[in-house]
C-alpha cells in the first residue's frame, strides 16, 4: 500500500522529465537578434520578437528598415517574406547562415545570433 509520501514522490518522478525538457516553460519573453557584418545586401540586423507564422519581424538594412512576415518556422529554418520591395530571407537556425533574395539577387552569409530570455 502506497503512503501519501510515496505517492508524492512517484508524482514528481513521473513529471520531472517533462519539466526538464521544456526549455521555455518559465520564460516570460524571448527576443532573438541576428547581427550581420559586411555583406553584399547590406543587411545589418534581423530582430525577432514573435515566432508564429504570420507574425512580423523587423529587418534593418544599411539605410532602410522593413517589416517581413514569417512564412515558415521550424526548429531548423525560419523563412521571412515581403512583396514590396521583394525580399525573401531564410535563416538556418543551427548555423546562423542567412540566405537573402533581394529583388532576385541572392546572397549567403553568416551572422551572429544573440538570444535574450527572461
Amino acid at each position: 500500500m502506497l503512503t501519501k509520501k510515496n505517492k508524492t514522490l512517484i508524482f514528481f518522478l513521473v513529471w520531472l522529465p517533462f519539466l526538464i525538457s521544456c526549455e521555455d516553460l518559465f520564460t516570460r519573453f524571448k527576443y532573438e537578434t541576428y547581427e550581420c557584418d559586411k555583406n553584399p545586401t547590406r543587411l545589418k540586423k534581423i530582430f525577432i520578437k514573435n515566432y508564429e507564422v504570420g507574425e512580423i519581424v523587423e529587418v534593418e538594412f544599411e539605410n532602410e528598415g522593413y517589416e517581413l512576415k514569417i512564412t515558415e518556422n521550424t526548429d531548423l529554418l525560419m523563412k521571412l517574406k515581403r512583396s514590396n520591395p521583394e525580399i525573401e530571407i531564410k535563416i538556418d537556425k543551427k548555423s546562423s547562415f542567412i540566405n537573402v533574395n533581394l529583388k532576385n539577387h541572392i546572397s549567403n552569409f553568416k551572422c551572429t545570433n544573440y538570444i535574450f530570455k527572461m
